[in-house]
C-alpha cells in the first residue's frame, strides 16, 4: 500500500459527513442493529499490536459483524442484533509479502472483540 494513502488523516468535517452518511444508511435499513462506534480499550490495541510485530503477521483486518444470540454467553441481551467489530490479525500468504502486498489470511485463532458500543457507551464520541 502506498505509504502516504496508509498514513494520510481524514479531516474532521469529512469525518463526520462520513460518519453521518453510515448512520443515515444503517439506521434507515434496522434502527435496532445501527452502533455508531465501538471503542476498544489501549490495553487490548497494544496486545493486537504485540501480536502483529512479531513477525509472522503482516496486519490487521477489521470485520463488521453482527451479535447473534449465541454470541457470547455474557453479553447483554440488547446487544442481540447490534452491528460490532472483529478484530482478525493476519498472515502473509505468500513467502516474502509482508508490508501490504499480496493476499493476506485470518489468523482465526487470536479474534478480538468486546468494545464498548455507542448508543450505550456514547460519552466522549464527537463525530
Amino acid at each position: 500500500m502506498d505509504q502516504k494513502l496508509s498514513s494520510q488523516s481524514i479531516d474532521p468535517t469529512i469525518a463526520t459527513e462520513m460518519v453521518n452518511a453510515y448512520a443515515k444508511e444503517t439506521a434507515a435499513l434496522n434502527s435496532k442493529s445501527y452502533t455508531k462506534a465501538v471503542w476498544f480499550p489501549a490495553e487490548q490495541i497494544l496486545n493486537i499490536a504485540k501480536t502483529i510485530s512479531d513477525g509472522k503477521h503482516d496486519g490487521l483486518r477489521i470485520y463488521f459483524a453482527q451479535y447473534v444470540e449465541n454470541t457470547l454467553p455474557d453479553l447483554p441481551e440488547s446487544h442481540v442484533g447490534r452491528n460490532t467489530l472483529l478484530l482478525v490479525p493476519t498472515f502473509a500468504s505468500v513467502e516474502g509479502t509482508v508490508g501490504g502486498e499480496g493476499p493476506h489470511d485470518d489468523d482465526t485463532g487470536d479474534i478480538g472483540n468486546r468494545g464498548e458500543m455507542c448508543p450505550d457507551e456514547c460519552n466522549g464520541v464527537t463525530l
